[in-house]
């Protein structure tokens, strides 16, 4: 069959084949948008919602992460080693104990995780869950079958936990945990901190009842120090520096409380020895600093900073101002409280530390010159203790990042994640609620 067609005056003819033609039927795609337009005024509310709903996803995640990171960052937490609940335990007791500052508000949640942790590793023990006094995983477990991450956290939140129970007012329950690590060797010359170690060790020492157990609690401590630097800390028998000696924060601490607690069990000799040692020790890095022979490189483990150098040194001298009293030394005795308060007196007002150092110096020259009748110099130690700047709780006034820690947790607890969105937004159209207080949010024993 045979068409003619004409174009353009010419004409040609076409064969058409008989074979029939393909038609072309396009593919369905479902097209989100298209179908919200086609639900007309409601596609917008659909889509506001939609919006809504994962973007308060988005904030509930992300200011639990936030919280997470924070607590986190103030006591690492293994992840790999710890169940979901036990993570969230372990947050809500950080947070609560460091960011809150309700350490008893944070012993439920310490002592949860504890009894947890256990009974992971003995699932058919019974444990009387209404004593303080939590049973502690088996040292062999910790130190051969666990990570050494997971067994330094373990340590920690013991240690931890203890301070908290003495905020809560149990002394007994602290003292037998403290004890648990403190007195076991493989737990404490080989796992934990050496830092955390020690100053729970100065916590033990200072609320145990038994007067000789103070001062083994504290060499106990210097001994784990010494161990941790075996060839760098040099001491001798009496404890007292010697030099080329490495130094640590910790260390020093020991040393003090020791000499103290050496004074009070009338062994002020040796007490007063150490003291003079370490003035001494503080006295040539103050010099080498002050001079640029030396600085913060050259003490790593030691805070060398010229305002803590003078805090220190200011306290030891006050305290073997007090020796010399009470050893019959008053002339003596008054001229070191008063070197003290000719050169700190009128820079006290940048140190809140200072400040409270002084004002017990001038106590105690109050009191040495009324026992010695001397009436004018008491009258102007007065003056000057009244002159003394007042300081506001350091805790109340802490960085933006503190703040912001302290509004987020608080904010969750009381209103859940979303209450992050919730409460400004509620406070945008009317008046602003008080952020309630941990206290008045949940009872303090209730998990």
């Amino acid at each position: 069959m045979f068409l003619r067609s004409q174009i353009g005056g010419r004409i040609f003819r076409t064969g058409v084949s008989s074979v029939p033609s393909r038609t072309f039927i396009p593919k369905r795609s479902f097209n989100l948008a298209s179908k919200l337009q086609g639900l007309g005024r409601y596609g917008l509310i659909i889509n506001i919602l939609s919006g809504a709903y994962f973007g308060g996803i988005l904030v509930c995640m992300g200011s639990l992460y936030f919280i997470y990171q924070d607590a986190n960052e103030r006591q690492h937490i293994p992840f790999w080693d710890l169940s979901l609940k036990q993570k969230i335990t372990a947050v809500k007791a950080i947070n609560k104990d460091d960011v809150l500052r309700s350490p008893r508000y944070s012993v439920k949640h310490y002592k949860r995780l504890l009894i947890d942790l256990y009974k992971q590793e003995n699932p058919d023990q019974e444990i009387d869950e209404t004593k303080f006094e939590v049973p502690l995983i088996d040292s062999n477990v910790l130190i051969y079958e666990k990570s050494n991450t997971f067994a330094n956290f373990y340590i920690d939140i013991i240690l931890r936990y203890s301070k908290a129970l003495l905020a809560k007012g149990q002394l007994d329950a602290s003292i037998y945990m403290l004890s648990s690590i403190i007195n076991n060797d493989e737990l404490f010359f080989r796992l934990g901190d050496t830092e955390r170690l020690s100053e729970c060790c100065r916590l033990l020492s200072k609320v145990t009842p038994n007067p000789e157990d103070k001062l083994t609690y504290l060499k106990r401590s210097i001994l784990n120090i010494q161990k941790t630097f075996p060839t760098r800390i040099k001491l001798n028998d009496n404890y007292l520096l010697q030099d080329g000696s490495l130094m640590t924060d910790e260390l020093m601490k020991c040393l003090n409380d020791l000499a103290f607690n050496y004074v009070k069990q009338n062994h002020s000799d040796e007490g007063l020895n150490i003291y003079f040692t370490n003035l001494k020790y503080i006295k040539s890095a103050q010099h080498a600093i002050a001079d640029g022979s030396a600085n913060q490189t050259n003490y790593p483990y030691f805070n060398a900073d010229e305002q803590n150098l003078k805090i220190l040194s200011v306290k030891i001298r006050s305290y073997i101002s007090e020796i010399l009293w009470s050893k019959g030394f008053k002339k003596n005795s008054i001229a070191w409280n008063e070197d003290i308060i000719e050169e700190c007196f009128f820079e006290h007002s940048s140190s809140q530390p200072l400040t409270i150092i002084l004002n017990q110096v001038l106590t105690n020259l109050i009191t040495m010159y009324d026992s010695l009748h001397n009436l004018t110099s008491r009258n102007r130690c007065e003056k000057m203790k009244q002159e003394l700047t007042n300081f506001v709780d350091t805790r109340l006034v802490d960085d933006w990042y503190f703040n912001l820690v302290n509004r987020f947790s608080r904010i969750i607890y009381h209103r859940g994640p979303l209450g992050i969105i919730e409460k400004p937004l509620l406070e945008r159209f009317g008046a602003p609620n008080k952020l309630p207080e941990i206290e008045e949010m949940e009872d303090e024993d209730v998990e």
